[in-house]
């Protein structure tokens, strides 16, 4: 696609909902530094005690509450093989609507990255429902899954 036929998108931070939409892109930066560091605990702290992630073509999902969740990242790509997590920034969906919101985006996993044999390690998108709980924005009833293949205008969930 020629870049010259794309028009430009506008912000996402203007409004009486911008100060919210800027705390949300905060939680999904905090995930992907989460990943990136492999802190779990830092990971934890991004999701409601409650949360649900349904993983499309997992069997063992749904991942149901903290310790299942926990349990899930510790044994994913991210927390087993040291990786960097990045996110095409303008492929971000936030749509609020009182205390719950609307939250796409994708990861793109590089492997190696320190290293001149750096590849990508995976594609994948987390979509879904995160709350406001105690003034913080929390993932809730998430959905991850293929990003794949990579796209700058295909999106993958719903």
């Amino acid at each position: 696609m020629n870049s010259s036929a794309l028009s430009p998108l506008l912000a996402q931070v203007s409004g009486p909902e911008s100060a919210q939409i800027g705390e949300i892109y905060q939680l999904q930066a905090a995930y992907h530094r989460a990943k990136t560091t492999q802190d779990i605990n830092l990971m934890m702290s991004l999701w409601d005690p409650d949360a649900t992630l349904i993983i499309q073509g997992d069997p063992a999902s749904p991942y149901i509450g903290f310790e299942r969740l926990q349990s899930f990242f510790l044994n994913s790509g991210s927390f087993k093989t040291h990786r960097f997590s990045l996110v095409p920034s303008f492929k971000i969906q936030i749509q609020v609507t009182g205390v719950e919101a609307w939250l796409y985006f994708e990861c793109h996993d590089v492997g190696n990255f320190d290293t001149d044999s750096r590849f990508i390690a995976a594609d994948a998108f987390l979509a879904g429902t995160i709350r406001r709980v105690g003034g913080r924005w929390l993932f809730w009833n998430m959905t991850a899954g293929s990003a794949r293949p990579l796209s700058a205008d295909h999106y993958y969930f719903p």
